[in-house]
């Protein structure tokens, strides 16, 4: 999400006024409320963060991101595969089954691993 600083403003009364949560604390076997930073200490770190001028890096994606949407493609469209399968002439199971082993093949591409593994 992009942020301008006005919104970055508008943020902190609502960070320090919400509950930030809790953590476990091992040693006393329970959860202990986590304490945020005060709203003086969030508007100088928005002032850090918004000092210089800004440049939006370019946008790459690395290989591991694109595996992942490709995969995340795959899953999207699971329906639509399986009913493909169905009209190549598979059953129900059958289609599900080969949609599962497409996965598994782009699993397998994705992290170079053979078929014999």
């Amino acid at each position: 999400m992009k942020v301008t600083k006005d919104t970055a403003e508008q943020f902190i009364s609502r960070i320090v006024d919400s509950v930030a949560g809790s953590k476990l604390d091992e040693d006393l076997e329970e959860f202990t409320t986590i304490s945020t930073m005060t709203a003086a200490e969030l508007a100088v770190e928005i002032e850090h963060l918004f000092a210089g001028d800004y440049q939006e890096p370019a946008f790459e994606m690395d290989e591991t991101n694109l595996a992942i949407l490709e995969l995340m493609t795959y899953e999207s469209r699971r329906k639509q595969i399986i009913l493909e399968h169905k009209a190549a002439g598979l059953t129900l199971e059958e289609a599900k089954e080969a949609y599962e082993e497409g996965k598994r093949q782009l699993v397998r591409q994705e992290l170079n691993i053979s078929e014999e593994e």
